[in-house]
């Protein structure tokens, strides 16, 4: 398994372009999710629309904060990054934590079920860790790429 290169080793970060391109897969991929939830749990009155936009927001709102913890974590601890492992299971246990926070705030109100809570959980985060595919490698080949000094 290998990271696809966003060529920050060329030193220049993805610019407006490929964040707002890889923003649009993720929320396009969440209101297909959120088309789910409904049907998974059918009193969820929320549209799809609202379900993908709080998941969004909460990716773009969580995701940096995380990735930064997680670098100083590595950092940290010398974590040899021969190893893609080990972040891979950190990303998809904290997409399990996000996706189980969506669901109960469009649950806590009902008085549906809470049947497969962590499955669901679990297939949210796997549905947004295949996303990062075609996410990420519009992030990388957008063009308006940054420099950095």
């Amino acid at each position: 398994m290998t990271i696809i290169d966003l060529h920050l080793h060329d030193r220049a970060f993805p610019g407006p372009l490929g964040f707002a391109a890889f923003a649009a897969v993720k929320f396009g991929g969440y209101v297909i999710a959120g088309i789910a939830l409904k049907k998974l749990y059918p009193s969820v009155v929320a549209g799809a629309a609202k379900i993908a936009a709080v998941r969004t927001g909460l990716g773009i709102l969580l995701g940096p904060a995380f990735l930064i913890g997680i670098a100083a974590l590595a950092a940290q601890f010398q974590w040899n990054p021969d190893s893609e492992l080990v972040p891979y299971l950190v990303l998809l246990s904290l997409r399990i934590l996000i996706w189980a926070l969506v669901i109960w705030i469009f649950l806590r109100r009902t008085q549906e079920s809470r049947a497969y809570f962590w499955v669901n959980a679990g297939a949210g985060a796997l549905w947004s860790s295949l996303l990062d595919v075609p996410a990420v490698v519009l992030l990388a080949i957008a063009p308006g790429r940054i420099p950095i000094c």
